[in-house]
């Protein structure tokens, strides 16, 4: 049987073959999707299964602002049947300010894993909110930094913050006058945005005045890092504040990590020692990142 596609004639042995071919694209073309790296790769994802290769590469580049980050994806066949997996990808991110590259490998589980922007924001320095499983196939939360300090081989190091670490998002949120808080569907969206390890712009509200100002959570220190309108961090953010609103405090302890570049103060905190051995934290390196890729997706 011979089907006509944009590159030429493509022959498939029986109908079977051409219906799991198109079957696997779509399964493919999905976690694309769904992973940040949008339907730009479609045409040559289409073109390399019409190859029936053991594997394959493909490239993404996309810009954050001004930093440029390149993604290769990697894609495998199964050693059972013909289909074709989405099986890990590495981002190589050049920022705009800072000399050389960074590269980091994240690992996709039946279409699951970091998105292109967690990714990002790994790479960035701040860390990201992800529902996780474990060895016994329990889900559990927790966030995700890397140690972007200590690399050995192809990867940074991965540490964990899981919910008895004793971070809570909402009730660090509660305690600055953040003016998004007082709307349940900005707070709604304000949330869900620091838990992808974004950085977020905020209105505060200080003395009847509106002032512009970024925040990322920062569950290391159980704390909220501000951000002044430049996006650097504001060393010493010490005034306490009254909540403009009374918001619970999350009992689960569900949120997320966050720093942009690197200042001073930050390396100050980088260069202290880490907060006691506290059973909540776990650090792993990478060879426990590759043997554990299944249950941590990343």
């Amino acid at each position: 049987m011979k089907v006509l596609f944009g590159t030429g004639i493509v022959y498939f042995n029986n109908l079977n073959d051409l219906l799991m071919n198109e079957e696997n694209f779509e399964y493919l073309s999905n976690n694309l999707k769904c992973l940040g790296f949008g339907e730009d790769l479609n045409v040559v994802l289409k073109e390399e299964l019409q190859k029936h290769q053991s594997e394959f590469r493909l490239t993404h580049i996309t810009v954050f602002g001004k930093d440029d980050l390149q993604s290769i994806l990697h894609f495998r066949k199964s050693h059972i049947n013909e289909m074709y997996f989405f099986d890990k990808y590495y981002l190589h991110l050049r920022k705009h300010d800072e000399p050389g590259e960074l590269v980091q490998p994240f690992y996709i589980y039946k279409g699951k894993g970091i998105t292109c922007k967690e990714g990002y924001n790994l790479l960035c320095g701040r860390a990201i909110n992800k529902d996780l499983t474990d060895k016994e196939g329990e889900v559990y939360n927790a966030w995700l930094q890397l140690d972007l300090s200590v690399r050995e081989n192809e990867s940074y190091k991965i540490k964990q913050y899981n919910q008895t670490y004793g971070f809570e998002l909402i009730g660090s949120l509660s305690r600055l006058p953040i003016q998004e808080l007082s709307d349940a569907n900005d707070r709604e969206r304000l949330i869900r945005s620091l838990e992808k390890g974004n950085l977020q712009p905020v209105t505060f509200i200080i003395n009847s005045q509106e002032i512009r100002m970024w925040i990322a959570a920062n569950p290391r220190f159980k704390s909220i890092n501000v951000h002044d309108s430049n996006r650097q961090l504001v060393k010493e953010f010490t005034q306490v504040f009254r909540p403009i609103n009374d918001i619970p405090a999350q009992k689960d302890g569900k949120g997320c990590i966050g720093n942009d570049q690197k200042t001073g103060e930050e390396n100050k905190q980088d260069k202290r020692a880490d907060p006691k051995p506290d059973k909540g934290i776990k650090t792993l390196v990478p060879g426990q990142e590759r043997a554990k890729r299944k249950r941590i997706s990343i």
